[in-house]
């Protein structure tokens, strides 16, 4: 009735550091091949003659609906199957499908492939998580967590600066092909070297894995964990947003080239989010030991503090002013990923890790990836529209013949500022739900902890 803890004869797997290392390698490869379309976009943009409601469905949509839904079925597998496996299957398919938007030809051949990209990705996320929680003990989670989290600004350097220089000298699909083939050398090195402890299923170990509806009763029964649910969503919401635009802004608000604003907002945004992940890991980890209420207090606190660095910084007319006032936010609204995460991998047992991270997961992307871009690119239009000085903004100012209007590229520019300024103030509302989830969490981690010694 039970899943063997030991791996097969002749299968020994490395040190926990060194799964940690590649599935860090791993979700870097999975962030660039998800967000480089953020990087190149505007070059997709100039060269298929697509709106910025367009563009915020390849970046946000297309991926995004079936990378939430999959994600769940494919936990629910990975709680009984060999979850290196299923890691290694998912890093195959989203690195082809990656490869193959290099061949596409229109937007909605491009919009095939995301969705591709997207059911790869699926697969990769929640085993893995779950995988590193069998690794590392609950007080050290959320620096795991932390970590793990780095593939995002790491992401950000290698796709942003790659993927627009190769975008601005050799075309933008070379840039896909670029970077989705690395992943499949990724997945070979995971079927060599990871080993799930739990290889071989057993006669009737399916029964020992608990369903789905006790895993979201489970949940949801915490209060704790559907404020930290709602907050997450929200502070998703608009960092998918600001990551589908902040490249655009750079371009149209400061006439930079499209290798010299992802340089500068990779550089700038790696940088900020990497001390985000870190502090609400390791800081966190450290706060919780004194009270756990610091899970809900440090990320609320520091959405609060975000806010107007972000509203600040995109009304900024000049480089450099918006440079300082964009790379502070990104240390603050990043610290909810981990504590996050860690409070929902504490909730549960261990049967039920990975399809509780699938659960967050799904809820960030179906609202977080789904609609950030897509209401950033629409607001970024109708901001756009409003700033145009004449009528028919979207027929006047579509494809080339927006690159040579001077009042197209100004109108263009002030519907991001706008729009991102915009979602920019939603980071009040997800600062209020962590602090009202400090109110929740000792008791819910406390009964938690009792389900599990009753175990």
């Amino acid at each position: 009735m039970t899943i063997s803890t030991t791996p097969a004869a002749g299968r020994k797997a490395l040190p926990r550091h060194w799964a940690l290392g590649l599935l860090l390698a791993i979700s870097t490869c999975a962030f660039i091949d998800r967000s480089i379309l953020n990087t190149i976009g505007q070059a997709i943009k100039d060269d298929l003659g697509l709106t910025d409601l367009q563009l915020g469905l390849l970046g946000g949509a297309a991926f995004s609906i079936l990378y939430g839904l999959l994600g769940v079925p494919v936990a629910r597998l990975a709680e009984r199957r060999d979850r290196v496996k299923i890691i290694a299957a998912a890093v195959t398919i989203w690195s082809l499908m990656t490869a193959l938007c290099g061949f596409t030809a229109t937007f909605g051949q491009l919009l095939l492939a995301r969705v591709g990209v997207g059911i790869g990705e699926a697969g990769a996320n929640a085993p893995a998580q779950a995988y590193l929680a069998d690794q590392y003990p609950p007080g050290r989670r959320a620096s795991v967590i932390g970590v793990l989290g780095l593939a995002t600004p790491i992401g950000i350097v290698l796709g942003g600066i790659g993927g627009a220089w190769l975008a601005q000298h050799y075309g933008w699909r070379t840039a896909f092909f670029a970077v989705g083939l690395p992943g499949l050398l990724l997945a070979i090195l995971a079927l060599a070297t990871l080993r799930d402890p739990r290889p071989k299923i057993v006669a009737g170990a399916a029964s020992d894995v608990p369903p789905f509806g006790a895993v979201l009763k489970t949940l949801l029964a915490s209060r704790a964990f559907r404020h930290i649910l709602a907050a997450g969503v929200i502070t998703n919401f608009i960092g998918q947003a600001v990551l589908a635009f902040g490249h655009p802004f750079f371009v149209r608000a400061f006439g930079l080239s499209y290798t010299e604003a992802a340089v500068i907002f990779a550089l700038m945004n790696s940088v900020s989010v990497a001390g985000g992940f870190l502090t609400g890991g390791f800081l966190v980890d450290h706060l919780v030991k004194r009270d756990v209420r610091f899970y809900g207090w440090t990320p609320g606190l520091f959405m609060w503090i975000a806010m107007p660095f972000y509203a600040l910084g995109f009304l900024q007319t000049e480089l450099i002013p918006a440079l300082i006032l964009l790379t502070i936010p990104g240390l603050f609204s990043a610290t909810y990923y981990a504590p996050s995460l860690a409070v929902t991998q504490n909730l549960v047992s261990g049967r039920m890790r990975a399809t509780a991270v699938s659960v967050v997961v799904l809820a960030f992307n179906l609202i977080g990836l789904l609609f950030g871009p897509l209401v950033a690119g629409a607001l970024s239009d109708a901001f756009a529209a409003r700033a145009f000085d004449a009528p028919d903004y979207g027929v006047a100012c579509k494809g080339a013949a927006a690159l040579a209007s001077a009042a197209c590229q100004t109108a263009s520019a002030a519907g991001v500022r706008y729009a991102l300024i915009s979602v920019s103030l939603l980071f009040l509302w997800s600062g209020a739900h962590f602090m009202l989830s400090a109110r929740h969490l000792k008791r819910d981690l406390d009964l938690a902890q009792q389900r599990s010694e009753a175990a």
